[in-house]
């Protein structure tokens, strides 16, 4: 009998919840996370461990086909040396591995159909009659210790390992699960982890959110973690993995992130899930919302009714207030980085929405104009130093006090002094306070048109997209007594709160 999961009842297509269907994608529990922040397309994966299980993960559990020592690590490389095969077949690793002894340099291997072998270096296939193998893009060594233990042809099963104590050490990072390895693009090796959703969880909340902010707080994180990779397993392609373990899912780093608070979030929250329409919603979330969320279509262009712009209950802390001076050189390198070509920079133009997060940053160049709409305007600036944009809730400084502009367009010529109001006429301003007005042809590129003197000074505030869950208003409503369930209710309104699988 396999061991039951909380998450037994999502391998069923329908899931009844309070009397309807929830759908579901076939799932038991597990996921597979692509560990893409240092084990992504690596020329070697140290193993950093004396006794490992080889073996083949499914309904659930590893079944083990084989142990390897080593005196202190072990190293997995792409097997792109030439080899040869020897005729015989074993049923066992420990039998391949006895008869590997009489052949110089030969090494066991698991072959495409389950069963073991002998590989040899292909010199020596006309010595002993063996057959010389093709080069293959998927075929893997470990080797121990620095010698050669096994070649995997990872054709039809992959690789998979874990440490016999369970802990798998990869570089410097430990995980729970499984780990294979593969080589996806045919070059070097991938690693991923195949672990519980719940032991997944145990990193990704802590590596979100603080593990030791008011546990009402974490628990909401918790809730909109698994939901979040719920949904993603709804809607991601098939692939090589589910997920990653960076910002692009959500940030996994393995056991060194988890904390005993955090962990005890997720096991108070097991099997809960924010769901609309019977489908795990997008429950998106960022560091702070700057006082008042945004709308899912002001970021990425979709509307969905769960992700609605609202104000926050409880006023932003003041660490979240950021200032960002961006020169005129750097906007130019930036755009031609993204391969913009439009001249050096003007004057730019920001539109923003009624409660102040900008939709659109225009730069006008001297030949043409370019328009940055939603996130893609972080995206951008990113790059820039100081770490880019930390929001889109950003107002211009032109010299006086710092304005907050909502609700409209305002637009400023880049001068030597900061910015200045647009006129109705579009001027440049140079260094010697001479006023130029800008025509379609081009003006002459002066240093002191080019200088870093020209410059844009933005003051914000907020951390993040704004859309969704507000970390940090969902700690000020933790604090100020609101639970768990308030704040996500608050944050994904319409949402229904439903347990999937206690």
């Amino acid at each position: 009998m396999l061991k039951k999961s909380v998450f037994t009842l999502l391998c069923l297509f329908f899931v009844i919840v309070g009397g309807r269907s929830f759908f579901a994608v076939e799932f038991d529990g597990f996921l597979r996370v692509g560990l893409e922040q240092y084990f992504l397309e690596r020329p070697q994966i140290n193993i950093y461990s004396r006794h490992l299980e080889l073996g083949i993960f499914g309904d659930g559990q590893f079944h083990p086909i084989g142990t390897l020592a080593s005196q202190s690590r072990f190293s997995a490389i792409p097997a792109n040396m030439p080899l040869a095969r020897l005729p015989a077949t074993f049923a066992t690793l420990g039998e391949a591995q006895s008869a590997a002894t009489f052949f110089a340099n030969s090494a066991p291997a698991w072959l495409a159909d389950g069963t073991w072998g002998i590989f040899i270096p292909a010199d020596y296939a006309a010595l002993v009659g063996a057959e010389s193998l093709p080069a293959s893009t998927s075929r893997i060594a470990l080797q121990a210790d620095g010698q050669l233990v096994l070649i995997s042809e990872n054709a039809n099963l992959r690789l998979q390992i874990r440490d016999s104590e369970g802990i798998t050490n990869l570089g410097t990072r430990q995980y729970r699960g499984v780990i294979e390895l593969a080589r996806f693009r045919g070059q070097n090796l991938t690693a991923v982890n195949i672990i519980h959703i719940d032991e997944y969880l145990y990193s990704v909340v802590p590596s979100e959110m603080p593990a030791l902010w008011n546990i009402e707080a974490v628990r909401a994180q918790a809730v909109a973690a698994r939901t979040f990779t719920l949904h993603r397993l709804a809607t991601r392609a098939a692939g090589d993995y589910q997920l990653c373990d960076t910002v692009f899912s959500q940030v996994y780093s393995g056991i060194g992130r988890e904390h005993p608070y955090s962990t005890q979030a997720v096991r108070d929250t097991r099997g809960l899930v924010l769901i609309y329409d019977g489908q795990p919603i997008l429950a998106v979330y960022s560091a702070c919302a700057g006082g008042h969320t945004t709308n899912s279509e002001d970021a990425w262009g979709s509307p969905l009714p769960y992700l609605r712009a609202r104000p926050e209950l409880y006023p932003s802390p003041e660490s979240m207030f950021w200032q960002r001076t961006i020169t005129r050189s750097q906007i130019n390198q930036l755009l031609n980085s993204a391969n913009i070509h439009i001249g050096p920079t003007v004057s730019v133009e920001i539109i923003t929405n009624d409660h102040g997060r900008v939709m659109q940053f225009i730069i006008h160049g001297q030949t043409g104009s370019h328009t940055l709409e939603r996130e893609n305007i972080r995206n951008f600036f990113n790059p820039a130093p100081g770490g880019g944009l930390r929001s889109r809730m950003f107002w211009l400084n032109t010299g006086e006090a710092a304005r907050e502009v909502r609700g409209q367009r305002s637009e400023y010529i880049l001068t030597a002094n900061g910015l200045v109001p647009a006129p109705q006429t579009l001027y440049i301003l140079d260094a010697s306070g001479n006023m130029t007005p800008l025509t379609s042809d081009p003006l002459p590129l002066t240093s002191t048109f080019t200088t870093d003197a020209y410059y844009i000074h933005l003051s914000g505030r907020g951390w993040g997209h704004g859309v969704g869950m507000s970390q940090h208003g969902a700690r000020a409503m933790a604090d100020n007594g609101h639970d768990f369930r308030a704040i996500l209710g608050f944050y994904y309104a319409g949402a229904e709160l439903v347990n999937i699988g206690r």
